[in-house]
């Protein structure tokens, strides 16, 4: 059982100036483990929140200053059924982890985060070490997304300075990623620098061309490798059907037949970036997923 204690210091919703709350209100943004009003209404409904040490009901009522507990199963809570640790780990991949962070391996199909039921962030939360360090998170927060049908590396963060020191190493653009994947069609050029607006903004993505392969539906594609420049919503995705070389597999951004079967082929197989403490560039890589062997044999690129 896990037990998180908070002290109502101030109201994270309108109206902020109010002296007391009913619980179910006054719950909502306190703990990172209830993103959602419905999973806090959950939450008590189960007798998982305590208000002064006293099991709380949906009537109840919250002054500043009072404490709230929360207790939880982590693997029930989450409705990730009776999933053992062991069994978690073969579908998530850590690559590294330290006190500070960790780099893991989302598969496609897998959300980044948000309120889903199974993100991997929480699997995450089950699989990692917990930090030993002062300013530790509740639970382990990714530092940033792919797309749910994207395979590859993603950096979570374990306390709240290193949460700072990533984001601010997104803004000033000093996380380098690179991803492969598999286009429709036969690239003409060996390399393309893509720079057109994603919904009003910058955004930059080169690519490199690795071969061509015969493939069902489309007759030819094209193996690239990818530099992401900026990180806009469904950036390569949406740059490479600009072009006219959608990704195989595009489910989105695609018109007339596409193949359909094993997902996207799009992965972040390479990810590099100032550790959050020290500073030191450090750099990660990851295999393509099984569904790319086929393309490494014909390239003979295995």
């Amino acid at each position: 059982m896990k037990s998180i204690v908070k002290k109502i210091k101030n109201w994270n919703h309108h109206p902020h100036d109010s002296e007391r709350k009913r619980v179910q209100e006054a719950v909502i943004g306190q703990f990172d483990e209830l993103p959602s009003r419905k999973s806090v209404k959950r939450a008590i409904q189960n007798g998982n929140i305590f208000v002064n040490n006293k099991p709380s009901k949906t009537s109840a009522w919250v002054s500043l200053g009072d404490e709230i507990r929360l207790t939880i199963k982590s693997i029930d809570f989450f409705n990730i059924g009776q999933q053992k640790k062991s069994e978690i780990s073969k579908k998530i991949t850590v690559v590294y982890e330290d006190d500070f962070i960790a780099i893991v391996v989302k598969p496609g199909g897998l959300v980044t985060n948000g309120n889903m039921k199974l993100t991997l962030e929480k699997l995450a939360s089950i699989i990692l070490n917990s930090s030993r360090l002062l300013d530790k998170h509740d639970s382990p927060k990714t530092a940033h997304r792919i797309d749910k049908s994207t395979h590859g590396l993603v950096i979570v963060s374990k306390t709240i300075s290193a949460s700072k020191a990533l984001n601010s190493s997104f803004s000033l653009g000093k996380i380098k990623k690179q991803y492969k994947a598999l286009v429709q069609g036969n690239m003409s050029f060996e390399r393309c620098d893509i720079r057109v607006l994603i919904d009003g903004k910058h955004a930059t993505t080169l690519t490199q061309k690795t071969g061509v392969l015969s493939w069902p539906i489309h007759g030819e594609a094209t193996f690239i490798n990818i530099d992401l420049k900026t990180g806009r919503t469904h950036q390569i995705r949406r740059h490479l059907s600009m072009i006219g070389h959608t990704i195989v597999g595009e489910e989105i951004y695609h018109s007339g037949i596409r193949f359909s079967g094993q997902g996207l082929f799009l992965a972040c197989t390479e990810l590099s970036f100032p550790h959050p403490n020290t500073g030191e560039i450090i750099s990660f890589s990851t295999k393509l997923p099984r569904k790319f062997k086929r393309i490494l044999s014909k390239l003979n690129l295995s």
